[in-house]
């Protein structure tokens, strides 16, 4: 079972804010440096998710997104910057994390948490990797990745709109692009074959998908 929400962040009264809302959705524990970040993940592998601060006492947040890429493979990641500085973005992206702008507001986080929640619930480590090799095979981009881990929870198009922090029309559009990149007629049929075990290699050419998917 995941271990709860890791929270890396050295100021105090964030860290304590950080850890009421997560609190609310699971287990907390929170840590103020690099180096404990990296005790406890040694420690406890699995997490439902970290939440991550970009300047630490002991080093950079990216760094250690990108050792967490290395050793615990899709682990959902939030970064929280101070500015939003298009090459921490990019770099965020890249590492297949999500970002915040401080100060975090609880609605700012909760895509993030249903995210993470989803992915735990679907998560079966082998679920997780199926994922992430089909995201970097039809190189999808991170909301279409996001919507996929959605979909193979069961979500509704309204719950992934809720989830994602976004509106139906928004997530529609992003569906039809998913559907595009994967030749799945239906989110359904994807989000099944995942769970089956299929990459594109596997996935027949369907019929384009319904526009009213």
């Amino acid at each position: 079972m995941p271990g709860g929400f890791l929270i890396v962040e050295d100021e105090p009264t964030l860290a304590r804010t950080l850890a009421r809302t997560f609190g609310r959705h699971g287990p907390v524990e929170v840590v103020h440096s690099m180096a404990a970040a990296r005790d406890r993940l040694e420690a406890q592998p699995e997490w439902l998710g970290v939440v991550l601060d970009l300047i630490l006492p002991d080093g950079y947040g990216l760094d250690l997104l990108s050792e967490i890429r290395q050793r615990h493979g899709g682990l959902p990641v939030l970064v929280l910057t101070g500015e939003l500085n298009r090459d921490v973005v990019n770099k965020v992206q890249t590492l297949r994390g999500e970002y915040v702008c401080k100060p975090a507001s609880a609605e700012n986080l909760n895509p993030f948490i249903q995210l993470a929640l989803a992915q735990a619930r679907v998560d079966d480590a082998a679920i997780g990797q199926r994922i992430e090799h089909l995201a970097r095979q039809l190189k999808l981009t991170r909301r279409e990745t996001e919507l996929l881990t959605l979909s193979v929870d069961g979500l509704s198009r309204k719950e992934l709109a809720d989830a994602l922090g976004v509106a139906e029309n928004t997530v529609k559009a992003q569906i039809r692009s998913l559907l595009k990149k994967s030749g799945a007629r239906s989110l359904a049929t994807l989000a099944q074959k995942v769970i089956k075990g299929a990459t594109r290699d596997t996935i027949p050419p369907e019929e384009p998908a319904s526009a009213t998917e």
